[in-house]
C-alpha cells in the first residue's frame, strides 16, 4: 500500500504528535469490503507499519496491495481517497 505525502501530512497533522492512525478492512460495501480508519494510542501487538505514525494489520494489507491512499483537500468534502489495488473490481 502506498500513503502519498499529501495523506501523511493530513494524519500527522491531525495525530498532533499523539498515537497512530490505523488502515482495516471490515467486511461490506462494493467489493465486500470496506476501508476503517481508527486512531489509537498505542501500536497494536499484529501492527505493520507503514509509516511512522500509519499502520495496519497483515490480513488488510495483504487484501490492500497496492492501493493508493491520498488526502483530497476540496473545500466541500475534504477526505480521504482510496484507489483500490489492481484487479479490484467496484461499484457505481
Amino acid at each position: 500500500m502506498t500513503i502519498t505525502q499529501a495523506a501523511q501530512l493530513k494524519v500527522d497533522q491531525t495525530l498532533r504528535g499523539e498515537g497512530y492512525l490505523g488502515i482495516h478492512l471490515e467486511g461490506g460495501g462494493c467489493s465486500g469490503y470496506q476501508i476503517k480508519l481508527s486512531p489509537t494510542t498505542s501500536l497494536p501487538e499484529d501492527a505493520t507499519k507503514l509509516s511512522e505514525t500509519i499502520f495496519s494489520d497483515a490480513t488488510s494489507l495483504e487484501l490492500l496491495g497496492d492501493a493508493k491512499m491520498d488526502w483530497i483537500d476540496d473545500p466541500f468534502r475534504p477526505t480521504f481517497h482510496f484507489t483500490p489495488p489492481t484487479g479490484a473490481s467496484s461499484c457505481g
